[in-house]
């Protein structure tokens, strides 16, 4: 069965192969279980008490499989954390509910299209691809869920510096050393068929 005869239209314009759709559900499931094991959060000495790991499944589905597949795990890490997390982002909105949820859900949405529009101009040098979407990835997450509470809530930047210096290298390594050999592993597997290598 060719690649065509397995597409499957997602919107106008837009068509994702059923090997697509299977990376999407698989990562988007590996984010839900992240969210509810010890796993995605990693304990640390601050406000936060925990660095995570939930922004990982998108970096990695955006590069196998494109930007639209990154964006759909990373649409699918954000309703897990609202389900779990949603007091934390209206009490941090002052209890704007639009404000929660542009928090919650944008910087989610963009993990993975911005992660896969870094390894882009790289992937003749793969593995320093793989670094650098990881780092562009994690900065997306956590920088923009951080930045919006500081822009539009009620977050102290006093407080949110320990978070920041803490959280955020630990976050960068974290994904760096999960991605590279991740990728590495499937693009030995599927070849020419990652998204990210494609010419």
């Amino acid at each position: 069965m060719s690649m065509k005869e397995t597409e499957r239209p997602l919107i106008a314009g837009l068509r994702l192969s059923t090997r697509d759709l299977a990376v999407a559900g698989i990562f988007g499931a590996l984010s839900i279980v992240l969210a509810v094991t010890p796993l995605g959060m990693i304990p640390v000495p601050n406000m936060s008490a925990a660095a995570t790991t939930l922004h990982i499944p998108a970096i990695i589905a955006a590069i196998i499989s494109g930007p639209v597949v990154g964006a759909v795990v990373g649409l699918i890490l954000a309703i897990t954390s609202w389900y779990y997390y949603s007091a934390i982002f209206l009490n941090f909105m002052g209890g704007n509910l639009i404000f929660a949820l542009v928090d919650a859900f944008l910087p989610r949405i963009l993990i993975g299209v911005l992660a896969y529009y870094a390894f882009r101009p790289l992937r003749k040098w793969p593995a320093v691809a793989a670094g650098v979407a990881a780092l562009v990835g994690t900065l997306t997450n956590s920088i923009g869920v951080l930045g919006l509470l500081l822009l539009l809530g009620t977050a102290d930047a006093a407080a949110m510096i320990p978070v920041i210096l803490t959280n955020v290298p630990f976050e960068i390594i974290l994904s760096i050393v999960i991605t590279i050999p991740v990728v590495a592993a499937l693009r030995a597997a599927w070849g020419a068929q990652i998204a990210g290598v494609r010419d």
